[in-house]
């Protein structure tokens, strides 16, 4: 698993290919916007970062939040079948933060991870049966310890992604560097200790936060988005291992009214496992806004969530001959 020398990865060393419709990666990407879908439950100022994954054939949203004064927290919506329910979700706060969480299915272990930040080590992680309980989860355990250089932030934004043999942890430090590491995927969950590569490097506005990586169903690529910082606002870039568009999704290309920013979020998967498998006939990406007029602290900013759709055209069929072939 490597990069090559011109700034494009190669994520992983395989993939599996899906038969059925499968669809390309459009060469620019347009999408419509939902709009705000909610707001932060009284006594909360903003809802960020957030992490969705598949569950029981509804959606399961875990996100970052800050209340009116200085301090972070988490907390999770109840289950929702569609985006347009999620006002009326239930948020929970959890007792236990996990800032900036990544929440994913380890099917080799048949358990439920919640990585996540500011844990006590560089990362770290919880457990559980039942993740819509979001107060069920295990006590934190290490999930990194390794520190950079560089950085006014440290270590930030995690996220994971596997293949058959290793899972891999990736992450950022608002400082231009995309870090990476691993271990063999029967070993997690547990710790990848504190060694890491960086894995791409750049203009610290091009290589922010907010790292993600899929895989692309049906495509044998993985796709990787990195939140950016530009004129007009916050926006993604994306990579794969053939080709570099950008932007991914910004205020130029998103359709949003309400906010300039397309900020920390994440992909709805295909599947809610290690792999991280999104479908690219049917990509959405559920971020962070915020009115355009707000300003002042960070952590203060009225961020919200919304939804981008975009409708990719499926690719065409190979001709095959069926009569009369030399």
């Amino acid at each position: 698993m490597g990069f090559l020398k011109s700034g494009l990865v190669i994520l992983l060393s395989t993939a599996t290919t899906v038969v059925g419709q499968t669809c390309s990666l459009p060469s620019s990407y347009s999408w419509t916007d939902s709009g705000q879908l909610t707001t932060p439950k009284s006594g909360w100022a903003s809802l960020k970062d957030f992490t969705v994954a598949p569950y029981n054939g509804q959606h399961l949203v875990y996100a970052t939040t800050h209340d009116t004064g200085s301090s972070w927290g988490s907390m999770a919506f109840s289950p929702f079948s569609s985006f347009s329910q999620m006002s009326s979700a239930t948020q929970t706060g959890m007792t236990s933060s996990t800032v900036a969480p990544t929440l994913f299915y380890h099917a080799p272990k048949s358990i439920w991870v919640l990585a996540y930040q500011w844990g006590g080590t560089s990362f770290s992680y919880k457990t559980s049966t039942n993740p819509s309980n979001a107060n069920g989860w295990s006590s934190g355990q290490t999930l990194f310890t390794g520190t950079i250089s560089g950085s006014g932030t440290g270590p930030i934004d995690q996220t994971l992604i596997a293949d058959s043999t290793n899972i891999y942890l990736f992450f950022a430090g608002d400082n231009g560097s995309i870090y990476r590491a691993s271990m063999p995927i029967g070993n997690f969950p547990g710790s990848f200790g504190s060694s890491y590569t960086t894995v791409m490097s750049g203009p610290s506005n091009d290589l922010f936060e907010a790292v993600q990586v899929y895989t692309l169903k049906g495509l044998n690529k993985y796709l990787m988005l990195v939140e950016s910082i530009g004129g007009n606002g916050r926006y993604f870039r994306s990579y794969t291992a053939t080709s570099l568009k950008q932007p991914f999704a910004g205020k130029a290309n998103s359709g949003a009214t309400w906010t300039n920013d397309i900020s920390h979020g994440e992909l709805i998967r295909a599947s809610n496992d290690q792999t991280f498998t999104v479908d690219p006939c049917n990509l959405q990406l559920l971020y962070q806004g915020r009115s355009p007029s707000s300003s002042g602290d960070y952590g203060l900013l009225p961020y919200r969530p919304g939804l981008l759709t975009h409708k990719a055209t499926p690719a065409a069929p190979p001709a095959v001959c069926l009569a009369g072939c030399a």
